[in-house]
């Protein structure tokens, strides 16, 4: 006698992977759940002060709620995607403040010396000071613009993606091939700029211009080095972050643009590349930190785009 075997049972259905069970969070909301998950258990570890401590927690709660909040209601109105969207330029501000509370300086500046030995070399090249003197005074100034540019950078990629999908659609909504490309923007970003932001307590460094003020070059009038200098002494946490999360941020958004929009995208290497150099040149960074965030650009872009493929995978498997 012959068994029959239900059609719906006859075909074996894929375990599902970790990234089944995301519960509609975007990687770039994982990536950011996960690192203020790390601060406020890394706050504990620390010992933080009682007034930090409690900053962190509640802040963090907030944020967290706030950003659950915003993935669920996103479709109900276009201010809520709006919203959505950028939202993680702020997590990236709060994500900077807490690390700060983190790292506890060192007075004997060993790192910084090794740094700086590294920067004498490169800087004190006959070549580079030949370019420096002979592009004065407005290479100078263009790059104190460039390093002013890291900060608008981000918001501009947002919009950068955000038109080139809406102008690019053609198999699918618009809007939802909007959202599927913001998520894959900030994955990026997200990921460079945190993990340099979660591993800064463990390099302390003091930013160069501060300890040795060795600016190379031949003598500019300051313009803009003032904006940057009144920015940094108001609103930074008056540290040298390695790697450097300006310089991870900028090259990841670059690379995320240019996915969507490759003209485009290349502009924004080269504004990637010019912040590097500018950190540089303006003693805001060590070469190595510079060195070093762009690595983590380029390495958070790829670690990215592979997520977002093995999800995709996971996906078409579960619905074939």
């Amino acid at each position: 006698m012959s068994e029959t075997i239900p059609v719906g049972l006859a075909r074996a259905h894929p375990t599902p992977s970790v990234f089944d069970m995301r519960t509609h969070l975007s990687i770039a909301e994982l990536v950011s759940l996960a690192f203020f998950v790390y601060i406020t258990l890394a706050a504990f570890v620390f010992h933080l002060a009682a007034r930090d401590l409690g900053l962190i927690v509640t802040l963090n709660a907030v944020t967290v709620t706030t950003l659950t909040a915003l993935r669920r209601n996103r479709q109900r109105a276009p201010w809520l995607a709006a919203a959505a969207d950028l939202f993680p330029a702020l997590l990236i501000l709060v994500a900077y403040r807490e690390s700060g509370l983190l790292l506890t300086p060192d007075p004997a500046h060993h790192l910084d010396h090794i740094f700086i030995q590294w920067d004498r070399v490169l800087l004190q090249n006959h070549f580079i000071q030949a370019v420096l003197q002979a592009g004065s005074p407005w290479l100078q100034h263009y790059l104190e613009l460039a390093y002013l540019l890291c900060y608008p950078l981000v918001p501009l990629g947002v919009a950068a993606v955000y038109f080139a999908t809406r102008r690019n659609a053609v198999s699918e909504p618009a809007a939802t091939m909007s959202n599927r490309a913001m998520d894959d923007f900030w994955a990026a970003v997200l990921l460079a700029t945190l993990f340099c932001y979660a591993v800064y307590p463990f390099f302390p460094l003091t930013p160069p211009r501060v300890l040795f003020g060795d600016v190379p070059g031949p003598h500019v009038a300051p313009l803009l080095r003032k904006l940057n200098f009144w920015l940094l002494d108001h609103y930074s946490v008056q540290a040298c972050i390695f790697p450097s999360g300006h310089v991870a941020a900028v090259t990841a958004v670059a690379l995320a643009v240019r996915k969507h929009a490759p003209r485009l995208g290349a502009l924004f290497l080269f504004l990637a590349a010019s912040v590097a150099l500018a950190t540089i040149y303006g003693r805001y960074h060590y070469a190595a930190d510079a060195d070093a965030g762009a690595l983590v650009g380029v390495a958070a872009y790829l670690a990215s785009q592979a997520i977002q493929h093995r999800f995709l995978n996971d996906n078409r498997q579960l619905g074939a």
